[in-house]
């Protein structure tokens, strides 16, 4: 099935969300992403996402927060790692986060079946790791739609992909 529009989801939709949506959304780099979870605030569209999903948008904020304040010239997490002193003035992507915990989204927690379950998808999608676990995570629970600006679902079979079309 092509790709479609994230505008176009319907309502009532159970619909799971990848972490570059949520970074977007919350962000300011897309529009579509933001009404689209302020969609999923108000229940027209049930947001699903994991625990390691919100994870990985907490450690992407911090290193978007980290490049936005100018704090170290190289923003990449081994340049960060062990530097306390610009850990401790980091607070913007904890406010993020927050954010993000409030947006009235199911979370899901990752389990051993789910994790067995991600290789064989990783295989037959040719996915990486975190990939092939939103994949097996959205098998296990019966979702077949999937907001994400990550080309590489497009050709999952059984996925019908949202994407936006407005990420700056």
């Amino acid at each position: 099935m092509p790709v479609q529009p994230l505008p176009s989801v319907p309502d009532g939709t159970n619909l799971f969300l990848d972490a570059n949506i949520l970074i977007y959304g919350l962000s300011g780099q897309s529009n579509e992403c933001r009404q689209l979870l302020e969609r999923c605030s108000r229940e027209e569209v049930t947001g699903i996402s994991m625990y390691e999903v919100v994870n990985n948008a907490t450690h992407r904020f911090m290193l978007m927060e980290v490049h936005s304040k100018r704090l170290i010239a190289n923003p990449k997490p081994k340049n960060l790692k062990g530097n306390c002193t610009i850990i401790r003035q980091l607070t913007d992507y904890w406010q993020k986060t927050i954010r993000l915990l409030s947006l009235n989204l199911l979370l899901i927690e990752l389990d051993e079946a789910m994790i067995r379950a991600a290789e064989p998808e990783r295989q037959q999608g040719c996915l990486l790791t975190n990939d092939s676990m939103i994949v097996a995570c959205m098998r296990n629970w019966g979702i077949s739609m999937l907001a994400t600006n990550d080309g590489d679902f497009q050709s999952v079979a059984g996925i019908t992909v949202y994407k936006p079309n407005d990420v700056i």
